[in-house]
């Protein structure tokens, strides 16, 4: 029956000269403005959000520690001078 179908639409686009429409993906629909009608994450896109947050905050203290250990290091070298 739908070979029928499109035997038939098939016919009336050539009829009329009509090119048959390719399928098209859904489009991504973008993130509503309303934050209760956001898509829900899945549990993999929080976790990879959790893992990235503390990739920031061991980021961050790296960054910390070696700040302070260089200030004492210039301390240190500062203080003490070899003769």
């Amino acid at each position: 029956m739908e070979e029928e179908r499109e035997k038939m639409r098939q016919e009336i686009r050539d009829k009329y000269n009509i090119k048959k429409k390719e399928e098209l993906p859904e489009p991504v629909q973008e993130e509503p403005a309303n934050p209760l009608m956001r898509k829900k994450k899945t549990p993999e896109e929080l976790a990879k959000e959790a893992e990235m947050e503390e990739e920031d905050e061991f980021t961050k203290l790296k960054n910390t520690i070696e700040t302070q250990v260089n200030e004492l290091k210039s301390q240190i070298e500062s203080k003490c001078s070899l003769q």
